[in-house]
């Protein structure tokens, strides 16, 4: 099955807003640059489903996702299942249940994301991923 990579978002710091980037390398920690990859935690990357974010009428980059992909279900992977986008591989870990910063975003936002924030990842195979760069898994 195929997808797409709609947006790529790194966050330089705790507490950052996101940034909007073309292109990311990936290293055996997460996105270089974002504040997670300097982390020893089980949160390198986080993905979400562009459909979602379009439900709730959400920008890309409004809830700390680091990827937004078209044409997949995030929610439907399976923990283990490997992506690969552009040169990089992901592995998927685990589904991200929302925190309260979510109803800092928008009054409601965490009950509204409930099973449906994303999935995060981790690098096993480093490589650039670029907007647009199919994703297979």
């Amino acid at each position: 099955m195929q997808g797409t990579v709609r947006a790529l978002f790194i966050a330089p710091e705790k507490k950052a807003t996101s940034v909007s980037v073309p292109s990311v390398q990936t290293t055996s920690g997460g996105f270089d640059g974002d504040y997670h990859a300097l982390k020893a935690n089980g949160r390198q990357v986080l993905m979400v489903s562009s459909s979602i974010l379009e439900q709730l009428e959400l920008e890309p980059g409004a809830i700390s996702e680091n990827i937004v992909l078209d044409g997949i279900d995030v929610m439907s992977l399976r923990e283990g299942q490997q992506l690969r986008m552009g040169q990089a591989i992901l592995e998927v870990t685990g589904p991200c249940e929302p925190c309260g910063q979510m109803d800092r975003i928008r009054s409601g936002l965490k009950k509204a994301l409930s099973h449906r924030r994303g999935m995060f990842a981790k690098v096993v195979r480093s490589g650039e991923i670029r907007v647009g760069d199919v994703v297979e898994y």
